[in-house]
This record gives C-alpha cells, structure tokens and sequence, in this order.
C-alpha cells in the first residue's frame, strides 16, 4: 500500500476517500473527479499509480524527482505538466515542483516540495456549482500556484524599498550590496516559476481541446494574464535592482576617488615644509640662520604662506 497519499471522490460538492487500488474503477464508473496527491512519492509507489492510471513510462520516470524543466506533454491516454512553485514557509521563501497527470475524470498531483497540500484548491472546486472536469481541477490548481507567488513578490518588493532606503541613508556598504544581490538571486528563483505559466496555458487553450472546453479557455486565459502582469513587476523591480547596485558601485568609486583626492592634496602642502626643511638638514657651510638673525623665523613664515595659499587653492577646488 503506498504512502503518504490522498486519494479522494469529488463530487455534487462532497468529498470520499477511495482506496488507491480501487482508483482505476473509480475512474472508469466517470461518477465524479478522482483528486490524488502524492507528496515526494518514492518508485513503488509511482509504479503502483501508474499501473491504476495505465501512465507512460516515461512520464512516471520524470515525475519521480524534481529538476525537471516546466513543459506540458502529450502521451496516449492524458497529460503530463510539470510546474514550478514558491511558497512562503516560516518567513523564508522555499522553491519547488508540481508534477500533475490529467486525464480522463482524474487529475494526479505529485508535489516535491515541504509546503502545506493543495487542500484549498479542492475547497475551491467544490464551490464550483458546475461539473468538476479535469480541465476546471487543472485551472483551478494552476491559479493557486500564481497566487501563491504574489505575495512573494509583494515581500520583495517591501525588501528592495528598505534596501533602497537604506541605501540613500547609510551609503554603499558591503552590506547593501550583498542584500541587494541576494534579493536579486529571489525574484530570478520567483521568475523561474512564474515565465513558463503564459506559455502552458497558451498550449492547454490551443493544443488541448479535449481538457480545456470552450467554456474553459476564458479561465485559462485569466490565469495568463495574471501571470503575464507578475512577471512584468518582477522585471521592472530586477530593472530597479539593477540600477540600484550600479548605484551603489558608483557611488562607491566616487567616495574612493574622493578620499584619494584628500589624501593627494594633504600630501601636496605637507610637501613644502618636507622640502624646505629637508635642505635645512644638509650640512651647508654657509646657512641663513649663522649670519642672519632673522633667518629662521622668515624661512618658517614662508614655509608657512606657501602651504597657507596652497590649502587655500586646493579647498577652493574641493580637493580637501
């Protein structure tokens, strides 16, 4: 008996378990929606549904781990569709994968991920007050999957405006730009989710007649655009993140020119006195100070007015 699976009837806005070696007459009595969900299944138990769902051996070979690139395929007897999801999980946003078999009167969903189950998405087509079809089950879980990354890109959008803030405030630190870096590498993985949805439900519209009725195509298109609209936010807050660490790398540069700046012109004034008293310390035989009373004191005043006038030309410049 396999594991860590759910398999249910859906019907007249009820639900009822079924024994998972009694799902292929399930299916085939066409008395409802048979809904399973399998969680990290290991390979007896993908072979036990395929052997109740007659699945392609090719198929239940992907299905078995993740990693696999989202994509519908079309074997004899159903579909297969691979999607990739985001959820926020004790305040950190965890990646992962749904792999689903639709087909005549069931839908099969293989999560690989540590997220709670799609047990809204049954509430949801219980709602319905229309008959549950594999296609409606299929738009219904893929709206979830969309909605799930909102807030997602909600909360990186609250992150970038306090790493922006931080920014203007506190100017370009290593920490700044590892945050921004690291918020960067989050919308790639959200994007990563969200890009292959426009085109799967492109292919279900046009391909897949016998899945998405008529009825159907208007709800699948909703979906795309809800999609289509993520993932436009996202470009433009990757766009803004972009621009915000070419900012501060800037900014950064500039700050460094700037103390090189002080530090040449602060080494140009303390080059006069070096000098003038550097040829002091020669051993002439003949010196201002030996013969003249006053030698001393002029050499200092002029040390001193030439390093005067020169702050005065450099801080005038806005080298110090």
């Amino acid at each position: 008996m396999p594991i860590d699976v759910t398999s249910l009837l859906l019907q007249g806005g009820g639900r009822q378990p079924i024994a998972f070696e009694n799902i292929s007459e399930t299916i085939a009595a066409k008395v409802g929606l048979v809904w399973l969900e399998l969680n990290d299944p290991d390979k007896p138990t993908l072979e036990l549904l395929q052997e109740e769902l007659d699945l392609h051996e090719l198929a239940v070979e992907d299905a078995l781990s993740a990693h696999q690139r989202p994509k519908v395929e079309d074997y004899a007897g159903g579909l297969f569709i691979v999607l990739r999801t985001a959820r926020l999980w004790d305040n950190v946003i965890e990646y992962g994968e749904t792999h689903v078999f639709c087909g005549a009167n069931y839908i099969a969903i293989i999560r690989h991920d540590i997220g709670a189950s799609y047990r809204q998405v049954q509430d949801r087509l219980q709602a319905y007050a229309r008959p549950l079809t594999p296609g409606l089950a299929l738009y219904a879980l893929i709206d979830h999957i969309v909605d799930e990354l909102r807030p997602i890109a909600a909360r990186l959008e609250t992150r970038y405006d306090d790493l922006e803030s931080a920014l203007f405030s506190n100017g370009a630190s290593s920490d700044n730009l590892q945050n921004l870096y690291e918020t960067k590498r989050e919308i790639q993985g959200l994007m990563s989710a969200v890009q292959p949805i426009p085109e799967i439900c492109g292919d279900l519209i046009r391909l897949h007649p016998n899945i998405v009725d008529k009825e159907l195509r208007a709800y699948y298109r909703d979906v795309e655009d809800h999609a289509i609209r993520l993932i436009q936010s996202l470009d433009r807050l990757r766009d803004m993140i972009t621009d915000a660490t070419q900012l501060s790398m800037t900014t950064a540069a500039m700050q460094q020119s700037e103390s090189v700046q002080k530090l040449a012109g602060w080494g140009a004034i303390l080059a006069i006195p070096t000098l003038v008293f550097s040829l002091y310390g020669m051993n002439f035989k003949t010196m201002p100070e030996l013969e003249f009373t006053w030698g001393y004191p002029l050499t200092l005043l002029a040390t001193g007015t030439g390093c005067y006038w020169l702050y005065r030309r450099l801080k005038k410049r806005g080298w110090i």
